[in-house]
């Protein structure tokens, strides 16, 4: 009875863990597009969760899209980028891989292409992690604007709480993780004083989506910049499409023998030689030596200490599967 209890809570905690915790996310390779609803304000909300906006009321709804690099006619500009994100009307050059996930560049209001990626966050990235991130002296151009523009881009990123969150169309998402993201842009001619805008977001993330669920934003000014008011905005994914990108999915990968011993083999309807795995201890703490690729669907395992891992598999395919180590 013991050893049953103890097992349970092992699984119970290890579950836990894992639903908090930010992996890679699940895009098919078509890329996917999602369904917000949006308040052109801020939204009261604690810090601590649960999260209730079932009495939110939002004035319209948009489609943001996240598509593959090879969907865009600039993609070439953006040669470390995977995905083009459809936001807003503007372009935004994005990269997921098992390791970060990256920006890279935009066509807004002003268009840049970044030579190295800032890195957003990290995976794996759970509650209570801290990260940052910077990148200097980006060019850029603004249509009818003055040359030699440069771009000083920080970004910093805090984990701050889990629980669940109530969607203002009902729907409820369970273990969402509580993100604040400060990026911090410092614009200007080169010799001239800059013009930084701070973009204060909040962000509520679930494993396996590539946009938050829910995004709470506010856009302020100061220094050399010409007149304007914060811009402040709220957004709610609707409904819960990733349940529909899962079941839209016919790949089924499963983990034999499971517990496993030395060697684990992939049980897949699909050919995996071309994605890569990483493993993760029951922390989120990469156990594996980076991303490797899957050779005849057997993974060695046998430098494993016991306990529960996660099998995170990259490329064409995106899955995450629990195996336990003897």
């Amino acid at each position: 009875m013991i050893k049953k209890t103890y097992l349970f809570f092992l699984i119970f905690v290890s579950t836990g863990l894992i639903s908090q915790t930010l992996y890679t996310p699940n895009i098919p390779s078509s890329g996917v597009s999602y369904a917000v609803s949006v308040k052109s304000d801020t939204t009261n909300f604690s810090q601590q969760g649960p999260w209730n906006f079932s009495t939110v009321t939002t004035t319209s709804n948009e489609n943001i899209e996240i598509l593959p690099i090879s969907s865009s006619t600039i993609g070439s500009n953006y040669p470390n980028a995977s995905h083009v994100k459809y936001e807003d009307g503007d372009q935004f050059f994005i990269g997921f891989d098992s390791n970060s996930y990256t920006f890279h560049g935009e066509v807004s209001v002003l268009t840049s292409s970044y030579s190295s990626p800032l890195i957003i966050h990290p995976y794996p990235f759970s509650n209570g992690d801290f990260h940052t991130d910077y990148q200097v002296n980006v060019p850029f151009t603004i249509p009818g604007g003055p040359p030699f523009l440069e771009r000083n881009d920080q970004v910093v990123t805090r984990g701050l709480e889990t629980g669940e969150v109530t969607m203002p169309d009902g729907t409820i998402h369970n273990n969402a993780l509580l993100v604040r993201t400060t990026r911090t842009f410092t614009d200007g001619q080169i010799g001239s004083a800059p013009c930084i805008t701070t973009l204060e977001q909040y962000h509520w993330w679930i494993m396996g989506y590539a946009i938050p669920v829910v995004q709470i934003s506010t856009m302020t000014q100061t220094g050399a910049c010409p007149p304007s008011s914060p811009v402040k905005k709220s957004k709610f994914l609707i409904g819960n499409p990733f349940a529909n990108i899962e079941n839209s999915n016919d790949t089924k990968i499963n983990i034999f023998p499971n517990p496993s011993n030395d060697v684990i083999y992939l049980i897949s309807s699909v050919d995996l030689s071309e994605n890569t795995f990483t493993i993760y201890d029951n922390l989120g703490r990469k156990a594996s030596i980076g991303s490797m690729r899957i050779k005849d669907n057997l993974i060695d395992v046998s430098f494993l200490n016991k306990g529960i891992y996660i099998l995170n598999i990259s490329g064409d395919i995106h899955k995450s599967l629990r195996f336990f180590k003897n």
